[in-house]
């Protein structure tokens, strides 16, 4: 017996097995981040360990491993049926009534032929072998399969799956709070009209990754992911998603150099390093995680803002990213989604992106073809703010951010079927003592330059104040106020505007 009581999300999926249990030998549940997939799963290995029969978890990455494993037992499942197929792990012990393999190791050793039922984490990534092996036990044997995935959109999956339960959406999952509210921003928009497409077995068609990485690692646009942060980031705990080493190489080092302490993380990541830094990260030692290809499974950890600097024309790919942001957590207002890929205006906002059904014009065997290049979609769905680059839903005229109203003409673009449900708050309201507070934590700073024999002068301090506010200070107290990092990162991201109107002044005069 269990130790926990199906959520909303849990308790329709399990309904909807049961209805239709006896007349399907394939399942997809589809249902998004912190629906709890993990623990539906518990409840249906617990119904059927208790007739002793067996039950396999197959998961693609190593980290869902332990963490699979550690979640049964916290649930309540026996840890000493427990048993792993994983390299040589010392658990392997292949008859206890619950198997957590790796999908890698499973695929390089004989495929189980002694169990009832079969769970595939992660379902939308392709494994041919595991392919192949699904349509054998549909075919030939008694065995059920169970995919789990937020996302379902491979064109393969309706050919392995023959039910699809949709116990909820994101959508849905937002409004009761059991997601986050997001915000979010499109700062810079790279033009990516010389990148190709090729294809992935993965993500499906996506931007060639070698051309890709050489438009988003131009310094200009590094340094307004880096800007746009330190301006805006309100100093929360960040995850950046780049497009490969070398970009992400440029993005760390860029922050680092401002004082901010970025870790970079990818697929090479040793699981123990990837540990570490997670655990610096969630002690707040660290303050970005710049990843690549990592991140998108198996990270809980309290992520209040997302850089998206990885380019992406699939939906997958997208929401399987931007939802390492939306996990709720105590005290989490909503997140910030910084697209610098110009994604949210070909794909739209995650919780948009929905399906009622399974796609089956692949049976998933085809080789990459030669080539495979499509035109971009047209640009839809969400519309920029030009004036604070604060994201709006289509249909929406004035910025509800900023009030921002555009002239005649620039703005007919709309979709007026949808109304204000992605604006989680209004403008911000700069309260009396908000306003004291940045006037002392300025005049702070000007203390600390000046004892460091680099002063400021009393009118850059009343400019500073009046670039955040649009008002003088004036009424103000002078009493100095330690400078908190939002405070000095909105300091620093003014330094380097001005360094780049330097630079560019001083080009224009040679």
């Amino acid at each position: 017996m269990l130790n926990i009581t199906p959520n909303l999300a849990q308790g329709r999926g399990l309904n909807a097995l049961r209805q239709n249990w006896k007349s399907y030998a394939s399942f997809m549940i589809y249902s998004p981040v912190g629906s709890g997939k993990t623990g539906l799963a518990a409840f249906i290995t617990d119904g059927l360990i208790s007739r002793n029969m067996r039950v396999m978890f197959v998961a693609p990455y190593t980290v869902l491993l332990d963490q699979t494993s550690a979640r049964f037992v916290e649930y309540g499942l026996p840890a000493e049926e427990i048993g792993y197929v994983w390299r040589d792990h010392p658990a392997y012990d292949p008859t206890r009534l619950i198997q957590i393999a790796s999908a890698d190791t499973l695929i390089r050793r004989q495929l189980p032929d002694n169990i009832d039922l079969l769970f595939i984490d992660e379902a939308h990534l392709k494994r041919k072998k595991i392919l192949e092996f699904i349509k054998h036990l549909i075919a030939n044997t008694n065995v059920k399969v169970i995919g789990l995935s937020g996302t379902p959109f491979p064109k393969w999956l309706g050919n392995y799956y023959q039910r699809l339960i949709k116990p909820t959406t994101m959508k849905e999952l937002i409004a009761i709070g059991a997601l986050s509210k997001y915000e979010f921003y499109a700062p810079s928009t790279p033009d990516l009209s010389s990148v190709k497409t090729v294809d992935n077995s993965d993500y499906g068609a996506d931007y060639n990754e070698t051309q890709l990485s050489r438009v988003m690692s131009e310094a200009k646009l590094v340094g307004d992911i880096v800007q746009n942060w330190l301006e805006n980031g309100q100093n929360r705990q960040t995850v950046c998603f780049c497009v490969d080493v070398a970009h992400a190489n440029f993005v760390a080092i860029e922050f680092n150099r401002l004082g901010v302490s970025a870790e970079i993380m990818t697929a090479k990541t040793l699981h123990d390093e990837r540990q570490l830094t997670i655990r610096r990260f969630e002690q707040g030692i660290t303050k970005i995680i710049v990843n690549v290809g990592v991140l998108v499974a198996g990270f809980d950890s309290d992520v209040r803002c997302i850089i998206y600097a990885r380019p992406t024309k699939s939906e997958t790919r997208w929401i399987q990213c931007l939802g390492r942001g939306l996990r709720e957590a105590a005290g989490k207002d909503f997140c910030l989604i910084f697209d610098h890929s110009g994604t949210v205006h070909k794909l739209g906002y995650p919780d948009d992106i929905e399906y009622d059904g399974l796609l089956s014009s692949s049976d998933g065997m085809e080789n990459a073809p030669a080539n495979t290049a499509k035109p971009d979609p047209v640009e839809r769905l969400p519309k920029e703010c030009p004036s604070c680059h604060f994201v709006k839903p289509a249909g929406i005229y004035i910025c509800p951010k900023c009030g921002f109203k555009p002239l005649a003409g620039e703005d007919v673009e709309t979709d007026r079927s949808r109304g204000l449900t992605k604006v989680s708050k209004a403008k911000e309201k700069h309260t009396a003592a908000m306003k004291q507070s940045w006037w002392s934590q300025i005049l702070f700073y000007q203390r600390t330059r000046s004892a460091q024999g680099k002063p400021v002068s009393e009118g850059w301090c009343s400019h500073t104040y009046r670039k955040k506010f649009g008002v003088w200070p004036k009424g103000l107290h002078r009493t100095p106020q330690e400078t908190t990092p939002e405070v000095m990162n909105y300091i620093k991201s003014l330094r380097i505007a001005y360094a780049k109107q330097q630079e560019k002044a001083q080009r224009n005069a040679a």
